[in-house]
């Protein structure tokens, strides 16, 4: 037995013999545990499980003195299977730490499958040619050189190629920008919706742009999302020298702040361009929302300027505001005030016309009207904003009435906003309490209505599980 023990390879086939089966066992419970979560780490894994720790054995078991007489070929090529095992195995778990699991939207995740497969091919070659030379003792110098010939004669018929996409993969690893955001170069403005090794693709609105990355990388861009203050949109606007500059700035100010898709964090800004010129600066939440908000702007603006008697682009006439038409206005509401046409016509001198487009703002909450306008033509949603939106009450038309809190002087919670183009005439409050006092009947006629609309937003609210509190008045 002493013998037996003393014999050089008596330790390393216990070794064997022992460790083998529980390195198999390990690495088959790792194998199965990352097969169930998914990762793509287990192929390497049965890989050095099924191959590489047999392989290993037999080698720990033939390596011994006295196991192979001589020299002898077969150590030799399980010694080459097991160099070749070993450079596979690596590769791929290289592989898999440096890109499989690199983070989206990370210099790793973007770097260009072919590269990654080139530097493979490179690693195995250098590992075979390493292999022979160790294992077989061949002169591998001529592989090397032909290798490098082979590499300067290929890069110099593909430098101009090549180089383009190592300006573009430049580009990449900067990491300038990333998905999601917005970017403007030579008068394409687009956000970014793809990134590869070889172009960057564009969502402009009416399309993907497909940019080559070696263009962005020899040219300059914008990228409007990386930037301190949020990105506005600009436009300039010219009034009559007769307007006041202090009106024109408020009026363009208080247009922008009601537009959808506006920044909440930054108020829009003014500025005189020079003579009766104006700039709006409007603050953005995407850049993307540019052209909705320009266009809503450019729209709003010349309902807003018309009611507050400027003159948008120098215009003094305005055909639709006329005597005619506000003595067929006056006529309409005569029944709704409860009055004979010829006493409401005699309302012209205090009325004024007025005209909105849709998704303007009529009535906002928190504010008490000074006026109460009665709709000519077109339609008007009324609702309540709440902690969980906004809540519809009412659809109001032709001849309700917007304002009524006015005759209370209170505040409304309530928003009324046109739905379509609106035409309203507007009475002062002051002329509401001579009419109220002289025709009792249309005070009752307002209780009754608010009493209508307090009755449908409690209908509303309770939908969405909100209450009416006592002190809440919904009533537009």
């Amino acid at each position: 037995m002493a013998d037996i023990v003393s014999q050089p390879w008596f330790w390393p086939a216990v070794i064997v013999s022992v460790g083998l089966p529980f390195a198999l066992i390990g690495l088959t419970e790792l194998g199965n545990s990352l097969v169930r979560r998914g990762s793509r780490a287990a192929p390497i894994v049965q890989m050095v499980r099924n191959y590489l720790v047999p392989v290993a054995a037999v080698l720990v078991l033939i390596s011994q003195p006295g196991a192979w007489e001589g020299e002898g070929t077969w150590p030799r090529v399980i010694w080459t299977v097991f160099g070749l095992l070993v450079i596979v195995v690596t590769i791929n778990a290289i592989n898999h730490l440096v890109f499989h699991r690199a983070e989206k939207g990370s210099w790793r995740d973007r770097f260009p499958t072919i590269f990654s497969d080139l530097i493979r091919f490179v690693f195995i070659i250098v590992g075979i040619a390493m292999l022979l030379a160790w294992v077989w003792g061949a002169d591998v110098a001529g592989i090397f050189a032909a290798l490098g010939v082979t590499s300067i004669v290929v890069g110099l018929a593909l430098q101009n190629a090549v180089g383009s996409i190592v300006s573009g993969l430049f580009l990449i690893f900067e990491a300038p920008f990333e998905l999601g955001d917005w970017i403007e170069t030579g008068g394409v403005r687009g956000q970014i919706v793809e990134v590869n090794w070889r172009a960057v693709h564009l969502d402009t609105g009416n399309g993907i742009v497909v940019m080559p990355t070696s263009a962005l990388a020899d040219s300059s861009f914008t990228n409007l999302t990386r930037t301190p203050e949020p990105f506005a949109a600009e436009a300039d606007f010219a009034f009559a020298s007769d307007d006041a500059p202090l009106a024109v700035r408020a009026l363009l100010a208080d247009v922008a702040r009601d537009i959808p898709f506006v920044s909440v964090d930054r108020d829009p800004s003014v500025t005189s361009v020079g003579g009766s010129v104006f700039r709006i600066r409007i603050p953005l939440q995407s850049p993307g929302d540019r052209g909705a908000v320009i266009d809503a702007f450019t729209t709003r603006v010349w309902y807003a300027a018309r009611r507050a008697g400027l003159h948008l682009d120098g215009d003094t006439t305005d055909d639709w505001n006329t005597a005619s038409r506000m003595q067929d206005a006056l006529r309409q509401i005569a029944p709704a005030l409860s009055l004979r046409p010829e006493e409401a016509e005699a309302l012209a001198v205090s009325a004024r016309l007025e005209r909105y487009c849709a998704g303007e703002v009529i009535l906002r909450p928190g504010t008490v009207p000074t006026c109460t306008r009665f709709i000519l033509a077109g339609r008007v949603l009324l609702g309540i904003p709440t902690d969980s939106g906004f809540v519809q009450v009412a659809e109001l038309a032709r001849d309700d009435a917007v304002g009524l809190t006015a005759l209370t002087r209170s505040s409304t919670i309530s928003r009324a906003t046109a739905l379509t183009e609106l035409e309203v005439v507007s009475l002062p409050v002051r002329v509401l309490d001579d009419i109220v006092r002289e025709h009792p009947v249309l005070a009752r006629e307002i209780v009754r209505e608010s009493e209508n609309r307090v009755r449908l937003a409690r209908t509303a609210l309770a939908a969405v599980g909100e209450t009416l509190s006592p002190g809440r008045r919904v009533f537009g």
